[in-house]
């Protein structure tokens, strides 16, 4: 299977698990079943996520960390979907990292 790999910082990593943190519900209960399939894919990236997070705390140069393709696709368009729109901080770091899964994705 096609792997992915992104060279990300601690600080995008940290936003990721934010960003996925605040956008996803608590379970899939009541969700329909593309929903739930999207809760249950995202969760696993976020396990991934976190995992990496834990492991490279402290760590100032960026790394690399590997997704499948439909991982990295599925991240993409959670990204595409919870985008902030107004000019912050988070928009800038959502805008790098999905210019990283443009790139890579291709």
């Amino acid at each position: 299977m096609m792997k992915v790999e992104l060279k990300i910082s601690n600080y995008q990593l940290i936003f990721l698990n934010e960003m996925i943190a605040d956008n996803t519900p608590d379970n899939p209960h009541g969700l329909n079943k593309d929903a739930k399939a999207g809760f249950y894919l995202i969760t696993e990236i976020a396990g991934k996520l976190l995992k990496k997070a834990i492991d490279k705390k402290g760590v100032l140069k960026p790394f690399k960390i590997a997704l499948k393709y439909y991982e990295a696709f599925a991240l993409h368009q959670f990204l595409l979907t919870f985008i902030d729109y107004e000019k912050t901080e988070k928009r800038r770091v959502t805008r790098e990292i999905l210019g990283l899964l443009n790139q890579k994705l291709t």
